[in-house]
């Protein structure tokens, strides 16, 4: 009976890992290419790296003639400010759709759910337009502002708040806490796991966004990663070693924000942190 179970343990490690290197591959060709010359990138039989003849000058190329710090740097502000007004607004939301519940405050939160229902696409025409008119177009607020309300976020803490228990907050009333005094003192500490969850999926989200600033920015200097990615293939478009190492400097921050962050990201995850 033990020997089957250590078997059925073997095969599903075994099962795991075939999966992981599936899904690892393209990274793994990825930073092999990085280091590879023009000519190496599509050879056969295929070398995972000539240890031999590292090229290192795609990076040197990447890091003195383009701007990628300029990207990193719009990236950065733009994904910043975007999430923590996301969560700031998430968590007021959610504390008053989900613990206050006022007046109809369940007919206006289905409101805000039937928008999760409307294309993306579509709402791009207005923001435009909109922003044209305030004169926020090719700056980087434009990218900021549409990220800042978010729906989806808004639900989650709002099922977070639901089975919030109520005699916390009861007590810090009797201590003579108001509504917003208690939700800071009392509610948002508690709350921590749920928003920092909220916080690193948003970042990845954020920081993936290509549409926004291919519509909304027409300065080169504003541009954020993706797009300094999409330039540079348009202007090296045959260069897949030097490109392939543009995307590797691309998701240092990400991977970065994710190992930082990744224990209380499992913890959340595995504690029910956000429940539905």
């Amino acid at each position: 009976m033990k020997n089957g179970v250590n078997v059925q343990k073997f095969v599903r490690s075994l099962l795991f890992i075939i999966i992981g290197l599936i899904f690892i591959t393209p990274l793994l060709w990825m930073v092999s290419t990085s280091f590879k010359f023009e000519s190496q990138v599509f050879e056969r039989p295929f070398v995972f790296l000539h240890w031999g003849q590292l090229n290192l000058e795609n990076y040197r190329t990447i890091w003195l003639k383009t701007p990628f710090l300029t990207w990193l740097y719009n990236s950065v502000f733009v994904v910043l400010f975007s999430v923590i007004f996301r969560l700031i607004i998430a968590a007021f939301g959610g504390y008053s759709f989900g613990f206050l519940k006022f007046k109809y405050s369940g007919a206006i939160f289905f409101l805000f759910l039937m928008t999760l229902f409307v294309p993306y696409q579509l709402t791009l025409l207005p923001q435009f337009i909109a922003f044209r008119y305030v004169h926020l177009l090719d700056t980087r607020w434009a990218l900021i502002i549409p990220n800042i309300l978010d729906i989806l976020s808004i639900f989650l803490m709002r099922q977070f708040f639901l089975s919030f228990p109520r005699e916390l907050i009861s007590a810090a009333y009797m201590e003579g806490s108001g509504i917003t005094r208690s939700f800071m003192r009392v509610a948002l500490p508690l709350a921590k796991v749920p928003l920092i969850t909220l916080g690193i999926l948003s970042f990845f989200m954020i920081w993936d966004q290509f549409y926004q600033p291919l519509i909304f920015l027409k300065s080169k200097e504003l541009y954020t990663i993706p797009m300094g990615l999409q330039s540079f293939q348009t202007q090296f478009g045959k260069d897949y070693a030097q490109q392939m190492a543009l995307a590797c400097l691309a998701i240092v921050p990400v991977l970065s924000v994710f190992l930082i962050l990744q224990k209380q990201f499992i913890e959340s995850v595995t504690s029910s942190g956000i429940k539905g």
